[in-house]
């Protein structure tokens, strides 16, 4: 089983800069096992040290990203050149340290919480708050897999354009003990799918076309793939009646934003994994 550091960064003096730190005080409360929690203003230079430990580390910051309504998920490499600004230190320049001082690199994800005031105030905004919650609620869900200790058993495909809606399902799957493969679009994922040889596979109905999804889905069923294929749709329940899935060798069709519950529980299922 992995040791798990979950690290919340930011200023709870300025609103909703406060959510990282916010975060981990919530989770620390819980008293998982193998999960310990640290939280400061900003990465340091220092942390390197202590974030070497651990198997999988978790930051967990503020964004104000464009494009983000609640959540995203991101998986953090080494940097190839470390920067700085006094202490202060990106995660991935943390990560590079790991490496150069102490030899290893833990598995590390960035979660960013949506905000949108930074006043010097204590609390969150309405927005923030909403954000905030969602956030636990993800967070503590993919503790709560690890802590299960399930081993790889079964490889999962994901074929999706959006690199971040990859990377959330990608965690939550690693984290319930599948093996995952990715690619950002329906050539990768043929090529791809050849490669890893999948159990499942997960396609977006729409990336390169509005229908993409469902052209690769029938290339793979000519191309003998017999496992289990479902369809990603943020089209709304309206796609049900215009898509035709058992023609299509589609074991089921999952509505964006994704049901990570239900994800998990129906891919067992049908994976037979216990």
């Amino acid at each position: 089983m992995k040791s798990i550091l979950l690290y919340g960064y930011g200023n709870p003096g300025r609103q909703d800069d406060g959510l990282g730190p916010g975060l981990v005080e919530d989770i620390a409360a819980l008293g998982l096992p193998l999960v310990e929690t640290d939280a400061n203003y900003q990465p340091l230079i220092e942390d390197a040290a202590q974030i070497a430990e651990f198997d999988l580390v978790f930051f967990i910051d503020t964004t104000v990203e464009e494009g983000i309504d609640d959540l995203v998920v991101r998986k953090l490499e080494p940097a190839k050149k470390i920067a700085f600004t006094s202490h202060h230190v990106s995660p991935e320049s943390i990560l590079a340290m790991c490496e150069e001082m102490y030899g290893r690199v833990p598995q590390a994800w960035l979660i960013g919480v949506r905000g949108y005031r930074f006043e010097y105030a204590e609390g969150f905004t309405e927005g923030a708050l909403r954000n905030y919650e969602r956030a636990l609620g993800f967070i503590t869900f993919l503790l709560r897999l690890y802590g299960e200790g399930t081993m790889a058993q079964k490889t999962v495909l994901i074929i999706d354009d959006d690199a971040d809606i990859r990377a959330s399902i990608r965690i939550v799957l690693e984290a319930a003990g599948f093996s995952v493969g990715e690619a950002g679009d329906g050539k990768e994922g043929l090529k791809v799918a050849e490669e890893v040889q999948p159990d499942a596979i997960i396609i977006d109905l729409m990336m390169e076309t509005v229908d993409a999804g469902s052209k690769v889905s029938t290339q793979l069923k000519e191309e003998g793939f017999k496992g289990p294929m479902y369809l990603l749709s943020a089209a709304g329940d309206a796609v049900r009646y215009n898509i035709d899935a058992k023609e299509l060798g589609l074991a089921g069709i999952f509505q964006k934003p994704i049901n990570h519950d239900v994800l998990i529980k129906t891919l067992k299922k049908a994976l037979k994994v216990d």
